[in-house]
């Protein structure tokens, strides 16, 4: 019998008679063993260059660090150090870097024509730290099949929000709410954590609204994670290496906190004709490309 016959037939006894324990005890404490840093009570990570580029998150995460805790100052330390930690059932917490970084840059943002359309349709609201708690909810629902939204995940980022470190953008259709996003900001940073859709489109909406608006207020960039998709790309978001985005953040970090209030950050604010003056700005920056001067 080959070993991966060995496996399974493993597999299939603990589905069976220890409902996957063993598989659930193999992943959280051994499966990780010698791969990376170990962490301790200490407030420490390794340098992003010690990773381990033969255990993969997606197409660019590298493991960098196994275990400590998901503490707030933990988890502050390490956004502000550009590490993001993502686990998954049973697995340990595990701490993750990489060569790029996917961001976005506000004046670069693309609206397609079809979003511009639905923003000016009017049918949909915009508010923020509403009903932060409802956004993780949903975004953890809208991944039942494969989240890292955790339960422990989950109660650390209520922390985070309760010490005014994590806001969420939520989208209204009258009175449901159907779609958003939240993030961590320090400074002039906002890194999107997870994004949730229930009508069409409205996630987007939730992303080009922060990214423009925070783009008025000088934020030099909206992070968007390890995890660079086709998605991002199509609304203008670029993959850029390590070090430079290590450089914004620095700076980011080092910026007094722009957003005095987040709850009031769409007050008195015209969503439509922002975004129609973002559109002819990007117009004109293209127009007056060399490129297009011939």
């Amino acid at each position: 019998m080959t070993m991966t016959k060995v496996k399974l037939v493993i597999s299939k006894i603990d589905d069976f008679f220890f409902q996957g324990r063993v598989k659930a005890f193999y992943s959280r404490y051994l499966a990780y063993r010698g791969k990376a840093y170990m962490l301790n009570k200490d407030l420490y990570f390794p340098p992003h260059t010690s990773s381990n580029k033969n255990v993969r998150l997606g197409p660019a995460g590298e493991l960098l660090a196994v275990g400590g805790d998901l503490t707030p100052e933990r988890m502050i330390h390490a956004f502000k150090n550009g590490i993001y930690q993502i686990s998954f059932r049973d697995h340990p917490i595990l701490w993750w870097t990489s060569d790029i970084r996917c961001v976005f840059f506000p004046k670069n943002l693309h609206i397609s024509k079809k979003m511009y359309e639905v923003i000016k349709s009017n049918k949909f609201h915009l508010s923020v730290d509403k009903v932060f708690h409802d956004v993780v909810i949903a975004c953890s629902d809208s991944r039942k099949d494969f989240t890292w939204l955790t339960p422990e995940r989950m109660a650390s980022s209520f922390q985070l929000h309760e010490l005014g470190f994590a806001h969420s953008v939520e989208v209204w259709q009258d009175e449901k709410l159907v779609g958003g996003l939240f993030g961590i900001a320090f400074g002039s940073y906002f890194y999107i954590e997870s994004m949730f859709t229930r009508v069409n489109h409205t996630s987007k909406l939730a992303l080009i609204a922060l990214t423009i608006r925070l783009g008025e207020m000088n934020f030099p960039m909206v992070d968007f994670g390890l995890w660079p998709t086709e998605h991002a790309a199509s609304m203008g978001a670029v993959n850029i290496p390590r070090d430079e985005f290590l450089g914004i953040l620095d700076q980011s970090v080092q910026t007094h906190n722009i957003v005095k209030e987040w709850g009031a950050l769409f007050e008195n604010w015209d969503f439509r004709s922002a975004v129609k003056y973002h559109i002819n700005e990007t117009q004109k920056n293209k127009e007056g490309s060399p490129m297009n001067r011939g």
